[in-house]
């Protein structure tokens, strides 16, 4: 007879459930800078908003404490802007991130300042706005701008294909394990018929 097989804790519905949002988010945050660099590449944008959804880093204070510096933002396309509103817009080569302060209808214009800043930007016309700020993570910017680099993106590659392999694996020791439990079992009720005669006979 074969020794009996340790079985191995089970990990808390709680702990399983963190580790599959904590791989989501991973995966989503490596998969939107992939992709954001190559639309980069492809339209020469430092902005994509494909489908009307964006997603950019915090790169001054400006807008502290709102907003920190390397905060990764989540940009969304608007048809219209409030006052409060935070802003992405691009008149240059470096998109701004401020808040709206005013609105002129008429003109078609909002003026922005960022919430640290003591001056207003100048009016900008609303074909030049991108979109206003959904949410942001603080500084998983820093993260994002590292992965959009070719070492930052190789090491993403390489993190994704272990988490792959380690998922593999995984299934397939949780089916061996589900395979060899009819042993197992059959191994204690032989243990117990052998205690139950050795009984029997003292």
């Amino acid at each position: 007879m074969g020794g009996l097989a340790k079985r191995k804790p089970r990990e808390s519905n709680g702990s399983r459930v963190g580790k599959i949002i904590a791989i989501a988010l991973a995966v989503l945050v490596a998969y939107c800078c992939i992709f954001s660099l190559a639309a980069k590449m492809i339209s020469g944008e430092s902005l994509p908003m494909p489908l009307g959804f964006g997603m950019g880093v915090v790169l001054t204070g400006s807008m502290e404490p709102t907003l920190h510096e390397n905060s990764l933002i989540f940009v969304t396309r608007a048809s219209d802007y409030s006052v409060g509103d935070i802003a992405v817009y691009q008149t240059g080569g470096t998109p701004v991130v401020h808040r709206v302060i005013e609105i002129d209808e008429e003109a078609g214009t909002i003026t922005t300042r960022g919430d640290a800043n003591n001056a207003s930007d100048p009016p900008v016309t609303l074909s030049k706005v991108k979109g206003k700020v959904a949410f942001s993570i603080p500084f998983l910017g820093a993260i994002a701008r590292f992965i959009q680099t070719v070492p930052g993106l190789i090491m993403v590659l390489i993190a994704l294909l272990t988490l792959f392999f380690l998922a593999v694996r995984t299934r397939e020791q949780e089916q061996q394990e589900t395979v060899g439990k009819p042993d197992i079992e059959a191994e204690i009720e032989e243990l117990r018929a052998m205690l139950e005669r050795a009984a029997e006979a003292s």
